[in-house]
């Protein structure tokens, strides 16, 4: 972004200062009266911490620092191996100081449960050592003692708990059901022996929707005091993360089919995410009702974060894509936060009409000096805060809804259309609301374009060669477009069928099946093997169960992984059905532990 200066004026006369003041009085009482008193008020901004190794002048410094930055709330991990060294002995000197330091200076402590022990890794899982405080403990007794003993140790001092962190397989060794154990255990444990303690429970990452969706439609909902999300890697995600933000607020947490609504937070980032990402997902999140931000303590900043500490949203004017533009209410008036992806020349009258061209003139880029953001300006993706713009007359007020975020999207509205496609021979929509392309760094999943018999085609690589399977690209990934279908619950019927080169080697040597998002997680269909010869053949798979909501970056794969050839498609349909059909020659899913 460009900092423009403000242009030198010879100074206004008396007469003319007046009638201003009493113009920008006027303004800030009819903005008062125009914006509704319903909204969100930004979310508490609390910091990761990683505690040890923290010497005292260290420990103050830092906590000083953070409270003059805006922080109200610390995070950290109780690591379970530094409390726990050896079984049943504790120790918590670390762990004291800094909670007491914390609670001295006013701030809340937030303690997560884990990572775990290597001392309580069963042996005989030849878990490396390296993963090892990734794993799960070889009996839930372990983990109840270490629990009852935290609990136990900061009654009085610490009420938020967090079960692990991030239980993702790349986090956490174990599956979705032993996770609930572990959360089981935790919210059973602290019900016994402090009434005032609250379990907080993470999702995996990518603002995992569909995972609260499970969740708050089992038994565990009950173990659920809030509701903790990750932010994706960088703002190139901001279309997808508001969407997720849309649908979690307005439709999972929707108040007329859950008996208790728990808050939801933010409990990190990537330590490497640039400030300007985690200055717009900051002011995304406050649009639906986050109460708390927690991010990476060094990334926070007085000039950065606390400016946007006494801002309450009220609506939006700009969803993407090149200009994003939110309505908040602050102490002076209303004031318009605005941000885009890459710089654009924008003048101010285009987010609204300008009621105080003095104040607007004021404008300031986050962690600029008055007046470097000015009508009109350079929006980039460090957000702008301009006051005096006539906003609540053209606002949309209230939080986005799925319809307002798709809406605001660029590109066809495929939501009407009964499929989408992906056929590699088709040289101008190749990809028409089913995408592989953008998702070719996913594991294994390396895919290339290549002309097969005639036809262009997605080849799945197979190494034939012993030793060198871990060279294979077995998957073929796919995204639907989320205009089309997302987060369907299961409501959707829709069929996916694969057009493939029939298996040269003969019988059993070429197979693959579809691995998607249901509304249980991944599941697997059935093994589907290619007939033999050298033509092509279309295998269709009916899916009752789909949700398709991103879960962790795709919809759905295809996977042959175990065939003894390359597998290579031409094209892939997915269909909409209107309801079920009879599919006694369908391929249903099954179950998979994966």
């Amino acid at each position: 972004m460009n900092n423009t200066s403000l242009p030198v004026t010879s100074k206004p006369s008396f007469p003319a200062r007046l009638r201003c003041l009493a113009s920008s009085m006027v303004w800030g009482l009819l903005a008062l009266l125009l914006l509704p008193s319903s909204g969100f008020a930004s979310p508490a901004l609390g910091a990761v911490l990683d505690p040890p190794p923290f010497s005292a002048d260290a420990r103050e410094a830092e906590l000083d620092r953070l409270i003059a930055g805006g922080v109200h709330t610390v995070r950290f991990a109780l690591d379970w191996n530094r409390v726990e060294p050896q079984p049943g002995q504790f120790t918590w000197q670390v762990y004291d100081a800094l909670v007491d330091a914390a609670l001295a200076r006013g701030i809340e402590v937030v303690l997560v449960l884990g990572p775990c022990a290597e001392w309580a890794v069963d042996p005989a899982w030849e878990v490396p050592a390296d993963q090892r405080s990734r794993s799960i403990p070889r009996s839930t007794a372990l983990w109840e003692r270490y629990v009852r003993g935290a609990l136990s140790h900061f009654q009085g001092r610490v009420q938020y708990w967090q079960v692990r962190e991030q239980p993702t397989s790349k986090n956490f060794r174990g599956a979705r059901s032993e996770y609930l154990r572990l959360l089981a255990a935790a919210a059973e444990q602290g019900r016994s022996l402090d009434p005032d303690s609250r379990i907080v429970v993470p999702e995996p990452g990518r603002l995992g929707v569909a995972t609260f969706d499970q969740l708050l439609n089992s038994d565990s909902r009950d173990h659920c005091d809030a509701l903790g999300v990750y932010l994706p890697p960088s703002s190139g995600d901001l279309p997808r993360s508001a969407l997720a933000w849309a649908v979690l607020t307005n439709e999972v947490l929707d108040p007329a089919h859950l008996s208790h609504v728990p808050p939801v937070w933010i409990l990190g980032a990537d330590p490497d995410t640039p400030q300007n990402d985690l200055l717009t997902h900051y002011l995304l999140a406050s649009a639906f009702g986050v109460s708390r931000c927690y991010l990476p303590a060094e990334a926070i900043s007085r000039e950065l974060f606390l400016p946007l500490a006494h801002l309450d949203y009220r609506g939006f004017l700009r969803l993407g894509p090149d200009v994003w533009a939110l309505l908040y209410q602050g102490p002076d008036g209303p004031v318009v936060a605005a941000w885009g992806p890459r710089p654009n020349e924008l003048a101010a009258s285009d987010l609204a009409p300008i009621a105080d061209p003095e104040a607007v003139r004021r404008a300031t880029v986050l962690g600029g000096l008055p007046g470097s953001a000015v009508a009109p300006t350079v929006l980039g993706p460090r957000p702008a805060l301009i006051p005096g713009l006539d906003a609540p007359s053209v606002a949309h007020l209230g939080p986005p809804t799925r319809r307002d975020v798709l809406e605001a999207r660029p590109g066809t509205d495929l939501q009407h259309l009964p499929l989408v496609y992906a056929d590699y021979s088709m040289a101008l929509l190749p990809e028409f609301g089913l995408c592989n392309r953008t998702l070719r760094d996913l594991p294994g999943g390396t895919a290339k374009e290549e002309d097969w018999y005639g036809r262009p085609c997605l080849r799945a690589h197979m190494t034939s060669r012993k030793g060198e399977e871990h060279l294979d690209n077995p998957y073929l990934y796919f995204d639907v477009d989320d205009t089309w279908l997302h987060l369907a619950r299961g409501r959707v019927p829709v069929v996916i069928t694969v057009e493939c080169q029939q298996a040269l080697r003969g019988p059993k040597k070429l197979g693959f099946n579809i691995m998607y998002d249901s509304i249980t997680g991944y599941r697997f269909t059935n093994w589907q093997w290619v007939d033999p010869g050298y033509g092509w053949s279309c295998y269709r798979f009916l899916l009752d169960d789909a949700s398709f909501a991103d879960r962790s970056g795709f919809d759905f794969r295809i996977n042959a992984k175990g065939s003894k050839q390359d597998l290579w498609v031409a094209a892939v349909t997915v269909e909409r059905l209107p309801s079920a059909p009879d599919a006694a020659s369908q391929h249903r899913a099954t179950e998979s532990g994966s």
